[in-house]
């Protein structure tokens, strides 16, 4: 399933409304329904009947990530079972939900990718993006240098402008970049401390730094999983299991005092944290608190 061709109006957000609004009724809503109670899903500016595209383009993207099911004989659509709990409830849920979503978009890939078949467009655009050095940011305007950059590196999963609008959407509401202006231009940098942190409270207290980022890649592939850097294109660069958009977002969350990276003695079980002169040796990974961010 990809993201960008047939279902570029969906997002993580409309995903995020139709969930806690399907939370309440177990018994599921059909599509019509759903439509008529979601008018917040229309576009800005649209009439009050087009919340249309972007509910069916984000109910097929949240069955097809595992987030939705429909009943083929009613044609009511529910949450998949062991979302409930994670929409469900008073506070804020949206990073809660944010993080699964990730997870579960990733692991789509995977399944993809180890099937035999192509990786959805969002999950290749992704992981070549966390690639890319968030010291030399992306414009976000599709024109040179961005255009052949985006193209040649993704393989066609992004080449047209149309796509990398919903792309740059999809990266920031996933936790996975940000937007910044330089100057008189704006950028899009590849920044993952938003995705690490929605993580944490699944994440092991305590443990030595490649075990722990073993644990984060199972959990977010994304990251720089072997899997599916095998789906980015060869002969170019070498692709890093532990991409920039990581090291940036790992040592964001130790400012932020999320996260404790220490040194280790012992030098055969160490991983090298950070960006150019700032790298470090780090052995050891603690969690410390929740990150708001």
């Amino acid at each position: 399933m990809d993201f960008f061709r047939g279902h570029a109006t969906a997002s993580a957000l409309g995903l995020f409304v139709i969930a806690r609004y399907l939370s309440d009724f177990p018994e599921g809503r059909t599509e019509e329904s759903l439509r008529e109670s979601l008018q917040m899903l229309k576009p800005r500016g649209a009439g009050s009947d087009d919340s249309g595209p972007v509910l069916s383009a984000s109910l097929a993207v949240g069955q097809g990530v595992r987030i939705l099911e429909r009943d083929q004989a009613s044609g009511r659509w529910r949450l998949t079972p062991d979302l409930c709990g994670v929409v469900a409830g008073d506070g804020d849920r949206w990073s809660t939900f944010r993080g699964e979503l990730l997870r579960r978009i990733a692991a789509h890939g995977v399944e993809e990718v180890e099937l035999g078949r192509k990786s959805p467009d969002l999950v290749v655009a992704l992981t070549w993006f966390l690639q890319q050095d968030p010291l030399k940011p992306i414009p976000t305007t599709w024109n040179a240098p961005t255009e052949p950059l985006v193209r040649s590196g993704t393989l066609g999963a992004v080449d047209r402008s149309e796509q990398w609008r919903p792309f740059q959407r999809w990266a920031v509401a996933l936790g996975l970049a940000r937007r910044a202006d330089t100057g008189s231009a704006k950028v899009l940098i590849p920044d993952a401390t938003t995705a690490i942190a929605d993580q944490l409270t699944s994440m092991p207290a305590y443990g030595s730094a490649k075990e722990w980022l073993s644990r984060l890649q199972d959990r977010l592939p994304i990251l720089g999983s072997a899997t599916l850097l095998s789906a980015l294109p060869t002969g170019g660069p070498d692709w890093s299991e532990l991409p920039p958009g990581l090291m940036l977002g790992l040592r964001k969350l130790e400012s932020l005092g999320a996260l404790k990276l220490e040194a280790s003695d012992d030098a055969s079980d160490v991983v090298t944290v950070g960006l150019a002169s700032s790298a470090r040796q780090i052995g050891c990974i603690t969690v410390l608190r929740g990150a708001d961010v």
